[in-house]
Order: structure tokens, then C-alpha cells, then sequence
């Protein structure tokens, strides 16, 4: 057990022990190596269940909506990443939760590992544990003990992350890292490449991309910037989208959430990760993202619950975007 893990251990032991709150979401882990999902945590004597390790990179927020509904709980103690900590800010600013119904604890972070990238590097071979040892990944495979570069392993969004250390917290389960070098200059360049192709090429590479949707909504689900009461695709009238897999339909889906999200996006990932058809769905977030901070001035979503999106407010200087002459 790494000393991380039993830091978030004690931490959610405390709290549940002098009541300070009623349940804990974490991460724990499942019956693979590469499975570390949310947990949820209601006593002291389960709180062994928690781990902190190089795959617990689910994002527990959009949790606390389900909690919220329901209000089973006075008070909820949440742990969360940097990206994750955006999303207590976007749901606060979204008027989705109150601040004094969650505790939050920090825990900074240096990225999580990508599975596919340690199967790749290690295939055919049987990995019984993948751990962080300072800056090495140390996988337990075939009964030896291999270390490599973590940094070769992490997941492509924390290698373009601007906040690992969470940008709101009660608590912070240990000292803050570092941001990685070279984030501002790597953090677009996939928008870039795509940007660079003609007009029929981009339109031919979306098409191909969202050929592979197959309208699960996981993307919808996992987002925190996703929050409507009642999202317009699960309406019966009118209906927006057919349940036919037709192309029309599944882009207007990917446009409209597009958008939705536009100015409300704070670059977790998730949805991208969590898609199982692969679909590059941070470089459309990120395109949007791009062309805001170049019309409406540089601006990053859920560092502050109490400003206003560049989409959310009117100011007279605005770009019209066409001659107003």
C-alpha cells in the first residue's frame, strides 16, 4: 500500500469518524489491475476500500449530482484532482450545488497511466499490479518487478494539464506538484493539425470519426459541464435525434453537446477517455476553447465560480463575427 493511499485512507476515516461527513467519494480498486473506479464511502470501518494509484483518473463530481437529487446525505466529502476540482467550480457556477454541502479534499496530482500504453509496451505478458514510485511506474509482470518513465505512460490529457493541484479544496491531502513543462505549447497542437487541412478534408475526417458513435452518451454522462436537469436528447417532444444509427442525427448530437459546453469545458478528458469508440472528442472541445480565447480574450472554465463564461454575458465590445457597418 503506498503512502498516498493511506493518507486518502485516514483523511476519509476522520472525517467520517467526528461526522464532518456522512459519505466519502474516492476511488477503489476492482478485480483488474487497470480498474481504479469511484467509490463511495458511508463508514469508517470501509474506508480500506479507498486507494490512490496510477489509474484512478475517473472523475467522482458528476456523482455529486445523483446525491444531490436524492439528498440522502447533509454532507458529502469528495476527493479530486486538479481537473476534477474545475468541475466543484462548474457545478457551483451552474447553480448544481451547494458549497456547504460537499468537503472537499485535494489531493494533487502528476497524471495517471494509460493502460493501453503499458498493454502495448508489455503484451502477451501477465501484469498483476501497475504502482507510482516517484517519477518511475513500477508493473509487476510475469512475477519480476519492471520500473520505466512514468512520464512515457501517462495519459495524453494530463500531459497537457495547466492545474494539477486542485484549484479549490478544504483540505489538501498533501503537498502540490509542479506544473509539467512545455503544457502551453503542446496544449492545442492537435486542434492545429486538423485546423491546417481543407475544408472537405476536415469535414471527411469528423464524419469518419463520428462514423463510430454509437449514441451511448458516455461522453454526455461523465461531463460535469453536462448538468441539465433534463438534457434535450432525452426528450420524447420534441425529439432531437432518431434512435436509427444515422449519421445526420449523431452529428447534430456531437454539435449541439459541442456547443453546450463551449466556454464551460475545463479540459478534463473524460469524455475523450471515456469513449469507446476512440473518438478524439477534446480536440472539438479544444477547437472551441481556441477560437473563444481568440474572439473574446484567453479564459479558462471553472477556476472561479463567481465569474461568468465568455458565452454567458454580453458585452458591447463583443465580435459580431459579420459587418455591423
Amino acid at each position: 500500500m503506498s503512502e498516498y493511499t493511506k493518507k486518502v485512507q485516514q483523511i476519509a476515516k476522520d472525517a467520517l469518524e467526528k461526522q464532518e461527513v456522512t459519505a466519502v467519494l474516492g476511488w477503489r480498486k476492482k478485480d483488474f489491475w487497470w480498474q481504479s473506479p469511484v467509490a463511495f464511502i458511508e463508514s469508517p470501518d470501509d474506508v480500506e476500500q479507498l486507494v490512490w494509484d496510477p489509474f484512478s483518473v475517473y472523475n467522482p463530481v458528476k456523482f455529486l449530482l445523483d446525491l444531490e437529487e436524492d439528498n440522502c446525505h447533509e454532507k458529502v466529502g469528495i476527493f479530486v484532482k486538479g481537473c476534477d476540482s474545475r468541475g466543484i467550480n462548474r457545478l457551483l457556477q451552474d447553480r448544481r450545488l451547494e458549497r456547504d454541502s460537499v468537503v472537499v479534499f485535494g489531493v494533487p496530482c502528476s497524471g495517471k497511466a494509460d493502460a493501453d500504453k503499458v498493454r502495448s509496451n508489455f503484451p502477451s505478458k501477465k501484469i498483476k499490479e501497475v504502482t507510482f514510485d516517484g517519477e518511475e511506474l513500477v508493473i509487476n509482470v510475469d512475477g519480476k518487478e519492471e520500473r520505466v518513465p512514468a512520464e512515457e505512460y501517462l495519459l495524453d490529457k494530463c500531459l497537457t494539464c495547466r492545474h494539477p493541484n486542485p484549484v479549490v479544496h478544504d483540505k489538501l491531502a498533501w503537498e502540490e506538484v509542479p506544473v509539467r513543462d512545455g503544457v502551453d505549447e503542446i496544449r492545442f497542437s492537435r486542434v492545429e493539425n486538423v485546423e491546417k487541412q481543407e475544408l472537405e478534408d476536415r469535414y471527411e475526417y469528423w464524419t469518419r470519426q463520428f462514423d463510430r458513435c454509437i449514441r451511448c452518451f458516455a461522453c454526455r454522462n461523465t461531463c460535469p459541464a453536462c448538468n441539465c436537469r433534463t438534457c434535450v436528447f432525452d426528450q420524447a417532444e420534441p425529439r432531437w435525434i432518431g434512435k436509427a444509427s444515422d449519421m445526420a442525427d449523431t452529428l447534430n448530437y456531437h454539435i449541439i453537446r459541442a456547443f453546450h459546453v463551449a466556454g464551460r469545458c475545463y479540459e478534463c478528458g473524460e469524455c475523450e477517455r471515456i469513449c469507446p469508440a476512440g473518438i478524439p472528442l477534446q480536440e472539438l472541445n479544444r477547437k472551441l476553447i481556441k477560437d473563444l480565447d481568440e474572439f473574446f480574450g484567453e479564459y479558462e472554465a471553472g477556476l472561479d465560480p463567481e465569474d461568468n463564461p465568455p458565452l454567458g454575458t454580453y458585452r458591447g465590445e463583443d465580435p459580431a463575427g459579420f459587418d455591423e457597418s
